[in-house]
């Protein structure tokens, strides 16, 4: 059941969608260096969660895939299906480390830009330095098309723990959106849609008691592990760190009041019915799903579509999407006037849907190599501002102190 968990949190804390009246000051928290994102992340002494997961699932990953060819038991049928299992997730692990501690893909760059190293074999004594951007993307890529080839690997798996086909063609259309390869991010997306289309209707959602709206008394409020919009089920880490706080006042300029993502997602109401003294609305606690689900596909479709100059095609697929998203009274198609008008309400919705997702701050990231996208973040702490800027070295996570020092073939990034 671990290799359901993402393996990382703390990037929710860094984005522009999270407002924190618990962080009161800088302290030696992790949480709340995050939300002011500090140079130095770790003391000497700490130990990274966000590094150290992902390695051990991908350990797991490969001590089944060194193994697999020379096990006497089970059929070949269910040797391929573990091979594509484990490939699929030691890439998803693979690609969550480069977009915490490696710079995003520029194709001018990517084959210098240090990214996180490769680990192939399950090898607890083996040495290995940071590879280049380039070569975790050509990684991470080979693992997945490699699953999608197997003929024994079925398109789902057989609960939200084992991926299957479909989960390794969807994580393939996120790594090519986040390499800005859009033809074929576009291309997978396509061929998931084909098989997978189900969307949740989130007017079948409604409060037991509307007086005292929270997370408990959402009626038929889906867990992750249960949605039937899941491809690729991931649960968050440490999913109770993300409960306790607001959406942020930049993050309220783009959420419609009378949008059901956030009618369901945010209160200001206290459990008791009392009115809340929060300064924003109170993010109401459901478990973080960081699975990657058919909306997902279907804004990638749209990004593609409004990258290639087909506004009426992006807008289309948005449109059918938000139906599902506000009572009937409420909805509003949108249009757009032109391929740029679409390619920004393509992204504003990306943010709306795949809030709290794991995948904001990524976006964040990739964003900023666009002058029309890229933004200073900003917020106070206790009087103090803190900023980060567009292209900013935080953007690329600290490495622990404690994983250099037992292997100083690590670089450090730059602070």
């Amino acid at each position: 059941i671990i290799l359901a968990q993402s393996g990382y949190i703390y990037p929710e804390f860094m984005t522009d969608d999270i407002l924190m009246s618990t962080v009161t000051s800088v302290t030696a928290n992790r949480e709340s260096k995050s939300y002011t994102w500090q140079k130095d992340l770790l003391l000497a002494t700490d130990d990274d969660s966000e590094w150290n997961t992902p390695y051990n699932y991908i350990y797991i990953c490969n001590l089944v895939l060194d193994n697999l060819q020379t096990a006497t038991e089970g059929t070949d049928q269910t040797r391929n299906r573990l091979k594509g299992e484990a490939l699929t997730q030691r890439a998803y692990y693979l690609f969550a480390l480069a977009n915490l501690y490696g710079k995003d893909y520029v194709a001018a760059t990517a084959s210098t830009d240090l990214s996180v190293p490769i680990t192939l074999h399950a090898d607890l004594e083996a040495i290995a330095k940071r590879a280049t951007v380039q070569e975790v993307y050509d990684q991470v890529i080979n693992d997945l098309q490699t699953a999608i080839s197997i003929s024994d690997f079925p398109e789902t798996g057989k609960n939200y723990i084992h991926p299957g086909k479909l989960a390794s063609m969807a994580l393939l259309a996120r790594v090519y959106l986040f390499k800005g390869d859009y033809v074929n991010a576009q291309k997978y997306a396509n061929d998931v849609l084909a098989k997978k289309s189900t969307l949740f209707d989130w007017n079948s959602l409604s409060f037991s008691n509307p007086a005292k709206p929270t997370a408990a008394t959402i009626v038929n409020n889906p867990l992750p592990q249960s949605n039937i919009e899941n491809i690729y089920s991931k649960l968050a880490s440490n999913p109770s760190l993300l409960t306790r706080f607001m959406a942020s006042s930049d993050l309220l300029t783009v959420l419609d009041t009378k949008d059901l993502r956030y009618v369901f997602a945010f209160t200001r109401l206290t459990s008791t019915g009392a009115s809340s003294t929060s300064v924003n609305p109170d993010y109401l606690g459901t478990t973080p799903n960081f699975s990657i689900g058919v909306p997902e596909m279907m804004l990638i479709k749209a990004e593609g579509m409004a990258r290639a100059g087909d506004k009426d095609g992006a807008v289309s697929m948005l449109n059918t999407l938000r139906v599902k998203r506000f009572k009937p009274a409420d909805y509003i198609a949108l249009s757009a006037s032109t391929a740029d008008d679409a390619l920004d309400k393509v992204l504003s919705e990306r943010r709306r849907e795949l809030l709290y997702r794991g995948v904001r701050w990524f976006d964040l990231k990739r964003l900023n190599r666009d002058e029309r996208f890229k933004k200073t973040l900003s917020r106070v702490v206790a009087g103090q501002s803190y900023s980060l800027e567009p292209n900013s070295n935080r953007y690329v996570l600290q490495i622990a102190p404690k994983i250099i020092e037992i292997n100083p073939l690590i670089v450090q990034n730059p602070r």
